[in-house]
């Protein structure tokens, strides 16, 4: 693996995510600005960091059954149990995640909780129809998001979009109230405020999405780091990929209609998440996937 490119890549994503988190931030304090002054946006600021500090993580078992997932013990699976146990050292996490398992042929993964508490959910596909280096390699991709804390992450950004929902459609109802006095000439309203009240839901979500690419990104090369090889899992999102495609699309590959816009997804493109993984991959993928740890999973 190119550490180099690695580390571009790695520190490129964290710059990334911090500046996505105080956009946020500032999109929600300048609605609160907007509709009440300087005074309200100082007390948002002041209440979500609060909150984001003493909120605790969600039990994984909590939200685990709201998944309607089973957990999948060591006597059923104990390869897979290993795998998670390397992977978690590997990644200096205190206690290996609890594993769950999703009865569904559908190539799927998530992983919950924060570094102290957490879980990972593997479909039956994923045990069924990726070898032992793939499942190790998507393993290590949520794990890296566990690492990483991005669902305390995605969780604030969340807040933040959320508060900034109820904060417009407070200032437009205000407005609406106003609209008599308005057309009375008895309040001056100008046009740069309706405008934020108006986009700035929109413009939030599309910046919450973008941080979970960026966040899905970054779990990428946790991945690649803690294999020792990015080979795994770019052989993993290709049979994913595969699967996902319909028969029509394999008949006619260019983008359709029906196709998904890059602006309001959750994850990336597999293409360009395989694209970026070979740019830290050796000339000789051979000898990079050898340079991994894989021989020590089984």
């Amino acid at each position: 693996m190119n550490k180099t490119k690695w580390m571009k890549l790695r520190i490129v994503n964290e710059i990334k995510s911090f500046a996505l988190i105080l956009l946020l931030t500032a999109i929600m304090g300048l609605i609160a600005y907007v509709i009440a002054g300087s005074f309200l946006a100082v007390i948002m600021f002041a209440g979500i960091g609060f909150i984001y500090m003493i909120s605790p993580g969600i039990a994984p078992k909590l939200m685990m059954g709201f998944f309607k997932v089973r957990p999948l013990n060591y006597y059923d699976a104990p390869q897979i149990h290993r795998v998670m146990t390397i992977m978690s050292r590997r990644a200096e996490l205190e206690k290996s995640p609890e594993i769950y398992f999703i009865p569904t042929e559908t190539l799927a993964a998530f992983a919950i909780g924060t570094r102290d508490k957490s879980a990972v959910a593997l479909s039956a596909g994923v045990l069924t129809k990726l070898n032992l280096d793939e499942i190790a390699a998507i393993a290590a991709h949520e794990i890296s998001h566990i690492r990483n804390n991005d669902m305390r992450s995605m969780w604030f950004a969340l807040l933040l979009g959320r508060l900034t929902e109820m904060l417009s459609l407070w200032g437009q109802v205000l407005l609406l109230f106003s609209l008599p006095f308005i057309f009375m000439n008895q309040i001056q309203v100008a046009l740069v405020p309706i405008v934020v009240l108006i986009v700035a839901p929109l413009f939030s979500y599309m910046v919450q999405l973008t941080l979970s690419r960026v966040n899905e990104f970054n779990a990428d090369l946790g991945s690649a780091e803690l294999m020792g090889s990015p080979q795994p899992l770019i052989s993993a999102l290709s049979k994913i990929e595969y699967e996902r495609k319909s028969f029509w699309g394999y008949l006619f590959p260019r983008k359709t209609l029906t196709d998904e816009s890059s602006l309001f997804r959750t994850h990336p493109p597999t293409e360009e998440r395989i694209r970026r993984l070979r740019e830290i991959q050796v000339e000789n993928p051979e000898v990079d996937s050898r340079s991994g740890h894989r021989f020590a999973i089984y």
